[in-house]
């Protein structure tokens, strides 16, 4: 399990809802990591349309807690 207080200083200046290019920023990934992350291994988010994605910070971050789990 990741630690929670090196999540929190990870994703401490990301706002309460993100874009899919603030979250890959962050990561240090590619847009559609993140895209993949949401289709394949359950990161949350929020569709305003068919363009437009919003991942909440709460989410992200158990997103991350958990995703340690999955590779022990």
């Amino acid at each position: 399990m990741n630690e929670p207080e090196a999540v929190d200083d990870l994703i401490a200046d990301l706002p309460e809802w993100a874009t899919t290019e603030e979250i890959a920023d962050t990561m240090r990934v590619k847009p559609q990591t993140v895209l993949k992350w949401n289709k394949e291994y359950g990161l949350k988010t929020v569709a305003v349309g068919t363009r437009v994605r919003r991942y909440r910070k709460k989410d992200f971050r158990e997103f991350l807690l958990r995703s340690a789990e999955a590779t022990d």
